[in-house]
């Protein structure tokens, strides 16, 4: 048998091999974010993504639980719950009663959450903004094609 033959992987150049530059991309994107988040707000990546979502979604007139959050930011509800207690002991959430739905929870920001969100948002944008300047003029049509991804594995687009 050839060496061919028994290749178990698609490509041999790893430059040409999407999922693994995808994986490899996506770690140094939220590592980026942890480095700064952790040391200039006791955050990571991942809080900092739910903070925000909430945030989002309420400025769009949404009551927030965590079952729209997980659609939202495709993070498992299991993983978002125990983000949200983490959230809650650090004083950035509290859960009420949904309005509508008395089995589910609301999650709000306190105060504290969104005074520390206002200044995490900006140090984030300036940390995107290096980490995809190699991008330049083709930013959008990255965008684009990243949508495009969501919209072909998820069978529901949320936003």
């Amino acid at each position: 048998m050839s060496e061919e033959k028994n290749f178990p992987f698609t490509c041999k150049d790893l430059t040409k091999d999407t999922g693994f530059l995808m994986l490899q991309v996506s770690n140094l994107w939220a590592t980026s974010h942890d480095r700064v988040l952790k040391r200039q707000y006791d955050l990571t990546h991942m809080q900092y993504a739910v903070l925000a979502s909430i945030y989002w979604l309420v400025l769009y007139g949404e009551e927030v639980t965590q079952v729209r959050l997980a659609q939202h930011t495709k993070i498992n509800a299991m993983t978002i719950s125990k983000m949200l207690k983490g959230l809650e002991i650090k004083g950035y959430v509290y859960r009420t009663t949904h309005s509508v739905d008395v089995r589910a929870k609301s999650v709000h920001l306190t105060g504290k959450g969104k005074e520390i969100l206002d200044k995490a948002i900006k140090t984030i944008a300036d940390v995107d903004t290096k980490f995809f300047n190699s991008l330049g003029k083709h930013i959008d049509s990255f965008n684009g094609h990243m949508f495009d991804l969501l919209k072909e594995n998820d069978y529901i687009v949320y936003d």
